[in-house]
């Protein structure tokens, strides 16, 4: 607030005067001094007051190297897991700026980029590769994300994997590493995808068994090059 104000007309100039000390001050020195040095007098008093009234301001001036406060975000309903298996992109931006732990585990020891890595999901899956969750994870049964998007073929999830330090050469508890898993013909490995789909299938996951045996070629290919 401007409290008690006045406005000195100075050579002709209008300077606004905060402080009742500063008019004071200037009827003293009319009544004591020359009225040739009086107007320099005044101007010297009014730029003080000036200065003075700008620096008692009511907004505190930010202090060099004071942290500035981040703005808190609360993760959502939703668990991380379950978003991530939906599909549920701002939810898992949500857990991303929430802070939420990214490799938090599932009842079968795997974390989120396992989850989108199976489902195909590939928006999610970068955002998890881009938020650092851990490309080499290990599930239960020792597979990694790039295990589980080898098997199920999903070629941009396997590309953002390794080019993220997803480590190939890491095998799972059978000792198969992702290259193994889509080396073999598709027919020695159905009965494999069949039971995924008797466990997964209830829970959303479905499978375009063409599309798999199209691509597990591509998929040896691809990671036998990197």
């Amino acid at each position: 607030m401007l409290g008690h104000c006045c406005i000195l007309r100075i050579d002709g100039c209008y300077v606004l005067v905060a402080d009742d000390v500063c008019l004071v001050l200037l009827w003293f020195l009319r009544c004591r001094m020359s009225r040739e040095f009086f107007p320099y007098c005044c101007r010297a008093v009014a730029l003080f007051a000036c200065v003075a009234f700008m620096g008692c301001s009511g907004d505190e001036a930010a202090v060099p190297g004071t942290p500035v406060e981040k703005e808190v975000v609360a993760p959502p309903s939703i668990k991380l897991l379950d978003a991530a298996w939906v599909g549920d992109v701002d939810s898992v931006r949500q857990h991303i700026a929430a802070g939420t732990d990214l490799d938090s585990r599932g009842e079968d020891g795997g974390t989120s980029l396992h989850a989108v890595a199976a489902r195909g999901n590939t928006e999610v899956a970068m955002l998890l590769i881009d938020a650092g969750a851990d490309v080499n994870a290990k599930k239960a049964d020792g597979g990694t994300p790039l295990h589980s998007a080898a098997f199920f073929c999903h070629e941009k999830i396997v590309r953002a994997l390794l080019a993220n330090g997803a480590d190939k050469t890491i095998p799972n508890g059978v000792g198969a590493t992702a290259y193994d898993s889509v080396a073999g013909s598709f027919e020695d490995v159905k009965p494999i995808y069949d039971l995924v789909m008797q466990v997964m299938g209830p829970l959303g996951l479905q499978l375009d068994y063409e599309r798999i045996q199209d691509e597990r070629p591509n998929m040896a290919e691809l990671l036998s090059a990197q």
